[in-house]
């Protein structure tokens, strides 16, 4: 199912026959009342086989069951959302060079590198960005009522900082990578602006669902994470006004492919 916070909520409600606010439904309703789990993904997100399995049994396992602090109202032990490995596929790593480039390793043999990043490594926290399984019951509980009502479009960090994140290394979706850089270059200034909408969970007091300003529940690690998403964002503004600065951009196509990102000719 589609992913932005504002479905997730309704969905969720549906799910646990409070609220419906789809008018179109089709199938068996009836085992609505029973989905523990939801998994999502975008459109053009491929499932691999036995993947949605996989999935199920990581955020069944009993060291993985969140538990909520009732005094935060939020997760502090275990994981209320899994976030599995996000692969490129072949034939989307193939459209175009600068898909090709930047999609990163396609085809080659993926179990010698599966790897966990630095969060979950040190942390045991991963970062949420979309696309993974998720707690309804722990969801609702943690998120329902949490954040103002059409504040938050960039919602994928923070939900995973409140319902904490989980990485599996070892699982793999399949996701396409845009062919074209004016694409790229949209969805990058797309997602940068709605993710400066959580700028101000890095203060001390944040608001609630009603608007009122209360203590900010997240860890150090957590709004860490919010920082270091806000410096991937102006990373490209910052390099881009580097080399204007110096008057040095590159111009030979050949020396761009071994360049650090970060260097100018």
């Amino acid at each position: 199912m589609g992913r932005k916070r504002g479905k997730l909520l309704d969905f969720n409600e549906l799910l646990r026959g409070e609220t419906d606010k789809f008018p179109v439904k089709i199938g068996d309703l009836s085992v609505l009342t029973s989905v523990r789990y939801v998994i999502t993904l975008d459109s053009d997100t491929q499932l691999p086989r036995d993947t949605a399995h996989r999935l199920v049994g990581a955020a069944a396992h009993p060291l993985n069951r969140a538990e909520i602090n009732p005094a935060t109202n939020t997760v502090q032990q275990g994981y209320g959302v899994l976030q599995p490995r996000v692969g490129i596929s072949v034939h989307s790593a193939n459209r175009s060079r600068l898909a090709y480039i930047y999609s990163g390793q396609t085809g080659l043999d993926v179990y010698t590198r599966a790897v966990s990043d630095v969060y979950q490594d040190l942390f045991s926290e991963g970062i949420f960005t979309g696309k993974g399984i998720y707690d309804v019951d722990v969801f609702r509980q943690v998120l329902g009522h949490r954040f103002p009502s059409n504040a938050i479009l960039s919602h994928d960090l923070i939900e995973g900082s409140y319902a904490r994140t989980a990485l599996l290394s070892d699982v793999e979706i399949i996701d396409d990578y845009p062919s074209h850089s004016a694409r790229t270059a949209a969805a990058n200034i797309a997602g940068f602006a709605v993710d400066w909408q959580i700028l101000r969970w890095l203060l001390p007091r944040v608001p609630d669902a009603e608007g009122n300003l209360i203590k900010n529940p997240l860890k150090f690690v957590a709004r860490w994470k919010i920082l270091d998403n806000l410096r991937r964002s102006v990373t490209e503004f910052a390099t881009f006004g580097y080399c204007w600065r110096r008057g040095s951009f590159c111009r030979d196509p050949l020396r761009i492919g071994r360049l650090q990102p970060w260097r100018c000719c």
